[in-house]
């Protein structure tokens, strides 16, 4: 009989499933919107419901399911708590779905799924030292250090997202802190941090008929805006994007110096879609650090694009970390 593993990726909009091969082949894949409101169980029970009605033929035959989610979360428990990019902030996850259908349940923040794919399927499996880091709607990453994969007491030792970068904490983060990394460059806080930019700065007549700064008078600026508007040459959605990365720039000389990686692999839709204003950018800027104290990583989009957490998912499913095993105290009761 043919071994199945299903791979599951939430976050703040999306939630994706997929069913896949040990080799992490997809067959077939499923796109749920992230349920707006409701109850702890909630999301637990549209993972159940779409597996039972759209993957109900290979069931029987899966032997395990992989979870990446947006966090923080507490592991034991395989429930996420307080997460500031899902609009059910706290929610239980892996053991009602794990109860339900009966298979184990193999749990980790989006990023740390992310970074066991790269290590298991793709860009990471050659080294030892592999960083991933999303630039998306959030700011996150997972770690793998002398080919061990960093958890953390509850599972959140990879929240390079809620670092200081601004100790002045001009913005605040999503979390509730001051001066983090996400309230800056994240694709849900760029347009917050470019309207402070447009009230502090001095604006020239040029500036001011930037779309950027009509967009800013009529409350409609977006990431997506002042990206696109950039790649056409526009002078103060460049400058935007130059303060921006400044912190993009600070996060990954704090994540080279603490983490000392062979490779970083960088995904999420506001660097993906933008790669040469956000992902070149910062190897210029790294190149040109007097402080960086390791030898410069590899700098490298993930290939997998949106399907990077599901390939991460996978990989947990099929050939799940034993230290993250440890943790996950729920799969005790299966």
């Amino acid at each position: 009989m043919k071994e199945y593993y299903i791979g599951v990726d939430i976050g703040g909009t999306w939630i994706r499933i997929a069913i896949a091969t040990r080799d992490g082949s997809i067959i077939e894949k499923t796109v749920k919107k992230t349920p707006r409101e409701g109850d702890r169980y909630t999301i637990a029970n549209l993972i159940i419901e779409t597996i039972k009605t759209s993957l109900n033929k290979y069931v029987e035959s899966v032997k395990a399911i992989g979870i990446g989610t947006a966090g923080p979360m507490d592991l034991a428990l395989g429930a996420v708590i307080n997460a500031p990019n899902i609009p059910i902030r706290t929610f239980e996850l892996a053991k009602p779905i794990q109860d339900v259908l009966k298979k184990s349940v193999i749990m980790a923040n989006d990023c740390v799924t992310a970074v066991w794919g790269e290590k298991t399927f793709g860009l990471g499996k050659k080294y030892e030292n592999v960083v991933y880091i999303t630039i998306s709607t959030g700011i996150g990453g997972g770690i793998i250090v002398n080919d061990l994969l960093l958890l953390g007491k509850m599972g959140n030792a990879h929240e390079i997202g809620h670092m200081v970068v601004d100790v002045s904490g001009k913005m605040r983060c999503g979390c509730g802190g001051y001066g983090h990394w996400e309230a800056y460059a994240s694709g849900a806080n760029i347009p917050k941090y470019a309207s402070l930019l447009l009230e502090m700065w001095s604006l020239s007549d040029v500036e001011k008929e930037s779309q950027i700064y009509k967009a800013y008078r009529d409350n409609t600026l977006s990431s997506e805006l002042i990206y696109s508007i950039a790649k056409e040459g526009d002078k103060l959605a460049l400058r935007i994007i130059n303060e921006i990365n400044k912190y993009n720039i600070a996060g990954f000389e704090n994540v080279v110096n603490l983490y000392d990686p062979e490779i970083v692999i960088v995904g999420g839709s506001v660097a993906l879609k933008n790669k040469e204003l956000v992902i070149d950018r910062i190897r210029e800027g790294l190149k040109k650090s007097p402080g960086i104290v390791t030898s410069l990583p590899r700098i490298e989009p993930t290939v997998f694009e949106d399907d990077i957490v599901l390939m991460g998912a996978i990989a947990l499913a099929a050939y799940p970390p034993q230290n993250l095993v440890k943790a996950l105290k729920y799969l005790q009761t299966l």
